[in-house]
């Protein structure tokens, strides 16, 4: 893998060679720009694959991987690269670990099997299981559902048992099971054994304790790192997987244990493992040091580690003149009768993974101390992070010393976005904020930007911000208590030195006392006290032990664990052509199910719910699957866009920094109107208006479209009206006539430049214009002039970006010329603006030099359609792949040479019908349009059968599957943020929409379910049918069929006439 000039947060012009044949060890101190590197990599190999689909597709599925890195487009030879880090965990309450491992499907099937029923009956995801209260989710407004109790299924689905472990469970009591319990379980519950594997793999990373119905949004980072990788396990191969830091939150025996895992997770893939900890690099084969420094003084790959040695500072040991002292704490595996923690001490408490120092921290301590110590202040560090932080939090806004520092900003250049040791110097040493920011450059943090995001927080950084916070406060409280949980996470040694350094210093005031959660070696070697849970175990915790450090350490018993074996890892390179002669279209589909139901379900929570049962893959590849027939490009694709066209010509601007403002992928740059499309669509004002000299409210409108407009409230309209006459001057309650042309534009298209607060409504209001309401709104009038303003529909260019895609107005000239302008120039004009750049004379070679860049690709000849796709590919410089094409046949000539590129480093599988060299479309056209058999449309018309779908459709309203009601299709509500409503195919009745009486009634002499799906065979008297046709289903449309069927069918046609 080649990293050319890669800029990256600290990473400035990084040139470097990555060996795919060694698992790699990645290092440096905290903020050094090793996890940035690692996370760049992971995101441009996510993109480049992803941009390979339609565009409407990964808009849709994957919104934010399609954000570019101006510098990563031109790395080279580029794996499958996969990084398991703080990933972004969906908080959708429906997503569990039993439903994203599918092992909840399983047992759903299994006791729907036992009683007769739809396994759709058992999911809380739909109406026909779910409690009708919660729908499924188990809570309302974040409150248990006192329906059913958070169980989130009606009453009725809970009847229904299986009998396990010598007692009825029903489907509530299966999802509450540990997965421990769920495997132990897997005969009687038919898991199979490829979901046996997974859970036995989650058992070995040491939480199988978690229970099936554990929501993914809940699990802690390390948790769902352990998750992912157990499934990797089991079903990736010749993967570059990156693991940033799997230490975290681990004692060393359970972690020797992981490595051990990971040791067999390298037989198939490359390892890269992100780390502050000596066990964890010592297990890779090749080490990468990232330094010297941190934030501005790091950012290099560098020959040592620039990590120093701990320092070990004194103690407290006097003897404690005063406790915290808790009774009676009981929770989960909790039962402790009494409790005594030194006050003014630096505690740490310490276990094994799943001990139970969590629940005693947060269930127990957390919620017996306002009782019993009213007075006293309990400052629990870091945790509730997600509510106690948004999209927009920064480290500044968190401080809450934004206001104080934006006065300086006139006096101070750049002062929200250099690194806090630069600007410190030049704040007046009086204020708060400069105490505040003294204090996290003496833990080490002093690389952090003002801007920088909570959210992209290590857990360990987060934390010292929180306990900065909370300081340099006029407390009234007589004693504070600060628990952290890992501070730890995420920081390297010289953090650490510095952080025990402070906390010495904060415990000089006896007022403090300090809690933490731990299992590092330092942190533990630095505290006063220490409470150790041991190993985790199945009966409950009813005694701990508050031991002192000397006393701790002087116990000889201590185990101490060995060292890891090395990790051999390395990724399988595999080239050329391959010409499949038999099986192509089972190879392709298999392809297809990886690459769609492997890899890309594994990107995104919406793909995975999207791709749902049509792409499931037991196996994560590098194995990319395109029919060059089916849709390539969807409607709005321009193209600049492929290839990353637009890409290449603003990183070869000369002077521009402002790469971010001009990526023209990251939606939240596209104009708001027309959402980048560069058209938006427009209906016959006339329509509407009623009479142009009378105010808004007293009539212009027809009566009909103001009853639409109740529904998107007066009240708001009045709201936005009143603002925009604030913001502009414009007056939209006057007649349309003394509109003036401004006024109209607004009025009609709207206003983006700013939003509005309504208090009433606690809401921030935009102004989007009549066209979109009306256009949205009028659908549910029944006037007759919603079906006029339908008739009177066109396209226009966007009135907002003017066709420019973008939302801003700021310009980037190559010369005297905006990119506004270039991308609307033809090839040969655009080269000769911003130079010969490669992929634009390898752009020209294909459709030539007078295509504009803006031209829709949705609409070139299908021929064109594919060349482009090709050079996508050819563009993305692959390694290790598979890339499995269908249909290439009829456009070999064009797309020779690009195939023969692409195969110097992939594996480039044809799936071709020998002979057939003709595309679908002109097949149908010539043999199934214009010809004799115009009028077929199905299989069995071919065979001379008649209106059969009529009739079915009559049988079936009379004889409906009692789960789909006919419809073939279950409907799943609020399974994620922006669906509202998902279809699945509905298993019982197996899509036909017809209950068992209903497949057993016969039309022309044959069953209706061997009609719906059987075979050509299976209907057909064997005289006029031929084994080329014999095992296509009846029931299929000409049009669905793959080509070598379709001339099947053309020739069995073409002998029955004859004879």
């Amino acid at each position: 893998m080649k990293i050319n000039q890669l800029i990256a947060n600290n990473i400035n012009k990084l040139d470097t060679m990555l060996p795919t044949d060694q698992s790699l060890g990645i290092a440096g101190l905290s903020g050094s720009g090793k996890t940035t590197f690692c996370q760049t990599i992971g995101e441009e190999s996510k993109k480049r694959l992803v941009s390979l689909l339609p565009k409407a597709e990964y808009q849709y599925l994957f919104p934010t991987i399609m954000e570019t890195n101006f510098s990563a487009i031109h790395m080279e030879e580029m794996p499958l690269v996969l990084f398991l880090g703080k990933s972004s965990i969906s908080s959708n309450p429906r997503s569990t670990i039993g439903t994203h491992t599918g092992v909840f499907t399983e047992i759903r099937q299994k006791i729907a099997q036992q009683y007769n029923l739809s396994p759709e009956v058992f999911s809380f995801n739909n109406e026909l299981g779910w409690c009708p209260k919660c729908k499924g989710r188990g809570t309302n407004s974040n409150k248990e559902c006192t329906k059913c109790n958070g169980l989130r299924y009606n009453e009725e689905t809970l009847q229904y048992t299986l009998n396990l472990l010598d007692k009825p469970h029903n489907i509530a009591d299966i999802n509450n099971l540990s997965i421990e319990k769920v495997l132990s379980l897997s005969e009687q519950l038919e898991i199979s054994e490829q979901k046996q594997h997974i859970l036995q793999n989650i058992i070995n990373m040491n939480i199988g304790y978690l229970t099936i119905d554990r929501i993914m949004g809940t699990l802690s980072g390390g948790e769902l790192t352990r998750l992912y990788l157990a499934e990797f396990m089991s079903i990736s191969e010749n993967t570059v997987i990156i693991i940033d830091e799997i230490s975290v939150g681990i004692d060393k025996v359970t972690l020797l244990k992981i490595l051990e895992q990971i040791r067999k997770l390298g037989y198939q893939n490359q390892i890269w493992l992100i780390d502050h900890s000596d066990t964890v690099l010592n297990s890779t084969e090749s080490k990468v040091f990232f330094g010297p420094g941190s934030g501005k003084y790091g950012g290099k790959i560098v020959d040592e580690s620039p990590r120093p040695k701990p320092i070990y500072l004194e103690l407290n040991e006097d003897e404690p003149t005063d406790y915290y002292q808790f009774n009676n704490l009981a929770s989960r595996n909790i039962q402790i009768d009494e409790l005594k923690i030194p006050k003014n001490r630096l505690v740490t408490i310490t276990g094994e993974s799943g001990s139970g120092k969590s629940t005693l921290v947060n269930e127990c301590i957390a919620k017996e101390f306002p009782k019993k110590y009213k007075k006293d202040k309990l400052v629990m560090v870091g945790q509730d992070r997600n509510q106690s932080i948004t999209s927009r939090s920064t480290v500044a806004t968190f401080l809450d010393i934004k206001k104080r520092i934006t006065k300086y900003s006139e006096t101070v250049e750049d002062i929200f976005d250099r690194s806090i040791e630069d600007i410190i110097d030049e704040l007046p040493n009086e204020e708060i904020a400069h105490k505040r920011l003294s204090l996290l450059i003496k833990l080490g943090l002093g690389y952090l930007t003002l801007n920088r995001k909570t959210q992209t927080l290590s857990t360990g950084e987060f934390q010292c911000v929180h306990l900065v916070s909370e300081l340099f406060i006029k407390s009234k409280n007589p004693h504070t208590l600060f628990i952290f949980d890992e501070p730890s996470k995420g920081l390297s040694q010289n953090i650490l030195n510095q952080f025990i350094d402070s906390i010495r210093g904060i415990l000089e005031d006896d007022s403090v006392s300090i809690i933490m959660i731990e299992h590092n070696d330092y942190m533990m070697e630095s505290s006063d006290y220490i409470v150790d849970f041991g190993k985790r175990k199945e009966e409950p915790v009813t005694q701990l032990e508050v031991v002192s450090h000397r006393n701790y350490f002087a116990d000889s018993n201590k185990v101490q664990a060995s060292q890891p074996t090395t990790i051999a890892s390395k990724l399988k390179l595999q080239n050329g052509l391959s010409f499949l002669k038999e099986n192509q279209i089972d190879y392709f589909k298999k392809a297809e199910q990886v690459y769609k139901g492997g890899i890309l379900k594994s990107l995104s929570s919406m793909a995975r719910l999207i791709y749902g049962s049509e792409y499931d893959s037991n196996k994560i590849a590098p194995v990319i699957a395109i029919d060059l027939e089916r849709h390539l490009y969807s409607q709005y694709s321009f193209l600049f866009e492929v290839g990353g066209v637009i890409n290449h010509i603003i990183a070869a601007h000369p002077t521009n920094k402002d790469t971010r403002s001009f990526d023209f992928y990251a939606q939240d740059n596209h104009c708001p109107s027309c959402s980048g499309r560069r058209k938006i669509e427009v209906f016959d004002k006339e329509l509407v208006i009623q009479d142009k000299n009378v105010p808004f409210w007293d009539g212009m409108f027809y009566q009909d479209v103001m009853d639409v407009l109740k529904y998107y409230q007066y009240s708001k309209l009045e709201f936005i009206f009143e603002e925009i006459k604030n913001e502009l001057g414009y007056d939209f309650t006057k007649s349309y006539n003394d509109m003036t042309d401004d006024e109209k534009h607004v009025f009609w298209y709207g206003y983006f430049d700013h939003s509005f607060y309504d208090k009433n409504s606690k809401a921030r209001r935009t102004w989007v214009g009549f066209n979109t309401i009306l256009g949205m709104y009028m659908v549910i009038s029944k006037s007759e002039i919603k079906e006029q303003m339908k008739a009177s529909k066109e396209l226009i260019e966007c009135p907002i970006c003017e066709g420019t895609v973008l939302n801003h107005r700021k310009s980037l000239n190559f010369g005297d010329i905006d990119i506004r302008e270039i991308i609307n120039k033809p090839i040969d004009e655009v080269i000769e603006i911003v130079g010969d750049l490669p992929v634009l004379l390898k752009l020209k070679s294909i459709v030539g030099g007078e295509m504009i860049l803006t031209e829709e690709i949705s609409l070139l000849p299908r021929e064109t359609q594919v060349a482009l796709k090709l050079f996508e590919i050819e563009q993305a410089s692959f390694s290790g792949y598979e890339i499995v094409l269908q249909n290439v046949n009829p456009f070999w000539d064009s797309i020779k040479d690009s195939i023969e590129s692409i195969g110097k480093n992939n594996l480039v599988t044809i799936c071709d019908f020998p002979n057939i060299n003709e595309t679908r479309e002109a097949i149908i056209d010539k043999y199934f349009t214009n010809g004799k058999y115009k009028k077929l449309t199905y299989v069995y018309e071919a065979f001379g059968y008649k209106k059969l779908v009529t009739e079915i459709n009559k049988i079936r309203k009379t004889n409906p599957c009692p789960f789909c009601k006919g419809k073939k299709v279950i409907s799943e509500d609020n399974l994620h943020d922006g669906v509202y409503k998902l279809t699945i195919p509905c298993v019982s009745c197996n899509e036909t929409g017809l209950n068992d009486d209903g497949q057993k009634v016969t039309v022309e002499g044959i069953q209706v379910k061997t009609w719906l799906t059987g075979t050509v065979s299976d209907v057909i008297d064997e005289s006029l049918t031929t084994d080329e046709v014999s095992n296509i289903p009846i029931f299929s449309r000409i049009r669905e069929l793959n080509k070598q069927d379709m001339m099947a069918v053309y020739e069995c046609l073409e002998r029955n006439n004859k004879k």
